[in-house]
């Protein structure tokens, strides 16, 4: 059965609202086990990207703080060029075809500007020192946290989307066309593909200093691929900042379950930094190592 979330977009700040999130089917009580297909983890490029929109595409801008701000191609108007150029094997025209922000293992909702996307933004942009970090975004999508990170003096900025399309239709176009500059001195890589292929095909040679992901925990299927990736790939000394809503109805996700399934593998201390008040409340969590001997915490994994 395909997900389909009903709902409503703010249109003043170009930012979808997710307090009411539904099936569009009840679920039956005994569901049919399926068969999952697992996107092929891989690197995309610059030279892979999108580089030929109009000169007069519609941008949005998010000011983060006084001096920093995020620009974005509008998620619609790429929609729409994606719906005219792709045929019906493009992940994107499947969700849009059906009316559906997320097809899971198909489509994971990369070409929206989520709110929880901008609160971590907004959050880092004043709180955290990014100055010669090595960064991932995990679920990036627009990229806007990840943006933020890079224009806040990151040296390595890695962003990782479980779709390529969207990598290459939004994310590049969005950190190389209308981000970066001459001033930027940053190394950025893209990688698709789903969580449990990450540890394996990435190629570091140390681990991430700060990890930021923001709308990724709806799934509670996924909740261990996810603390896989924190496993593996943070930094001793190292955060993970996520941004999510208290709850995801119909879904079954939360940042409380999240926190309850952490706690649970007993590995992270976990910090709620910021809440905003909202129908659903949405929340930024900190986590940090309790042992910093990252070799026996994985083993644990």
């Amino acid at each position: 059965m395909a997900f389909c979330f009903n709902f409503t977009k703010d249109s003043e700040e170009n930012i979808l609202n997710t307090d009411d999130i539904l099936l569009d089917a009840p679920v039956s009580k005994k569901k049919k086990k399926e068969q999952v297909v697992v996107t092929d983890f891989k690197e995309i490029t610059v030279e892979d990207c999108k580089t030929d929109y109009p000169y007069d595409l519609e941008v949005n801008t998010y000011q983060l703080t006084d001096n920093i701000t995020v620009s974005c191609y509008d998620a619609g108007a790429i929609e729409e060029i994606l719906k005219k150029d792709k045929d019906d094997s493009s992940s994107v025209v499947k969700a849009t075809s059906c009316h559906s922000d997320l097809l899971p293992n198909v489509y994971e909702g990369g070409l929206t500007v989520w709110e929880c996307g901008i609160d971590l933004a907004s959050y880092v942009a004043k709180d955290v020192d990014f100055t010669d970090k090595m960064v991932l975004e995990l679920g990036c999508g627009a990229g806007i946290p990840g943006i933020c990170a890079m224009l806040c003096g990151a040296k390595v900025l890695h962003f990782q989307d479980y779709n390529e399309e969207v990598l290459k239709e939004y994310t590049i176009p969005n950190v190389t066309q209308l981000n970066m500059d001459d001033d930027v001195k940053c190394t950025c890589r893209y990688f698709s593909g789903d969580w449990s292929q990450f540890s394996d095909k990435i190629d570091n040679e140390q681990r991430y200093d700060i990890i930021l992901t923001a709308e990724t925990i709806y799934n509670p299927d996924n909740y261990q691929k996810l603390h896989d990736v924190f496993t593996s790939q943070l930094d001793k000394q190292g955060t993970v900042y996520l941004a999510a809503k208290s709850n995801y109805f119909g879904v079954g996700g939360g940042i409380g379950l999240f926190e309850d399934f952490t706690n649970g593998k007993g590995q992270f201390f976990c910090k709620i930094c910021k809440t905003i008040e909202a129908g659903v409340p949405r929340e930024i969590m900190q986590l940090k190592w309790k042992d910093t001997n990252i070799d026996k915490q994985t083993e644990k994994t």
